[in-house]
């Protein structure tokens, strides 16, 4: 299946990996499913953040970019891929610098982004041949390879987790997203990868505390207030049950006493009979 993608002012061929069922409503769905969203400029999410980092948060877009691109098995305009990314990187470092954050950290932040962008786009077959001759690494960092430097960064940052908590967060992320770099010719990758991200994990983790095992607490929303049982009998009630039993209990004993008295009486006659 071939569908049209808007990039620019110019429309391109996108061939995808799997073709979507003909569905009804596909304006409501997501991405993969839709024709029309096809319209989207930049093939990115509108997504933003509203968390505790902001580095993630501005982010959000272009990490949702490379999770797309990874499934697309040819595109056609990777120019006027890279000029769109390349210039939303520049606004993004822009915006980011507004939070305060020093020069280290920027820095650091906006290599992490470039060395995991160009790594999905390169790893895909409509991708290598073109980026690779003018990456984001290249162009924001003027470098032409950014997998061995950005552990680099990693393992010195871990030696100050707490001033570079939320750029160690967001490097956490790639990793988590797919990020490889210089493991990714080592036939054992995996593991070692996974043994990265999960010190990384134990240093972030006591920096934001264990996480909460439920979300409220019931207990503290209970108001401890005596309650009482409203009166639905009025008081005779239980006297004039108690006479009813008492009443009912001496009638059954009367009756059997009369009848035990009548047998005694009848026995007696039959005695006394000459």
């Amino acid at each position: 299946m071939t569908t049209e993608v808007t990039i620019g002012n110019d429309r391109h061929a996108l061939k995808r990996v799997s073709t979507p069922p003909e569905v009804h409503g596909k304006q409501d769905l997501a991405y993969e499913h839709v024709t029309q969203l096809d319209q989207d400029e930049d093939l990115g999410f509108a997504l933003r953040g509203h968390s505790f980092n902001p580095l993630i948060d501005a982010a959000q877009p272009l990490l949702g970019l490379v999770i797309r691109l990874r499934r697309l098995h040819d595109f056609s305009n990777v120019e006027s891929l890279y000029e769109t990314v390349r210039d939303q990187i520049t606004g993004l470092s822009d915006e980011v610098r507004q939070h305060g954050y020093d020069n280290a950290t920027l820095l650091a932040y906006r290599y992490a982004l470039c060395a995991h962008i160009d790594e999905a786009v390169m790893a895909t077959p409509w991708g290598n041949a073109v980026w690779s001759q003018r990456s984001l690494i290249s162009y924001h960092h003027n470098e032409t390879w950014g997998g061995e430097k950005f552990f680099t960064v990693l393992a010195r940052m871990q030696l100050d987790p707490e001033k570079y908590r939320d750029v160690l967060e967001f490097k956490y992320l790639c990793l988590c997203l797919g990020f490889k770099g210089k493991y990714a010719q080592q036939h054992n990758h995996p593991d070692t990868l996974n043994a990265i991200i999960a010190k990384l994990h134990k240093v972030l983790r006591s920096l934001r505390g264990d996480t909460a095992e439920r979300l409220t607490d019931a207990h503290v929303n209970v108001a401890h207030q005596r309650q009482r049982l409203g009166r639905s009998l009025p008081l005779w009630a239980p006297w004039a049950l108690a006479f009813v039993v008492l009443a009912g209990a001496y009638t059954v004993f009367e009756v059997k006493l009369a009848r035990s008295t009548d047998l005694v009486l009848q026995s007696l006659n039959n005695i006394l009979k000459p």
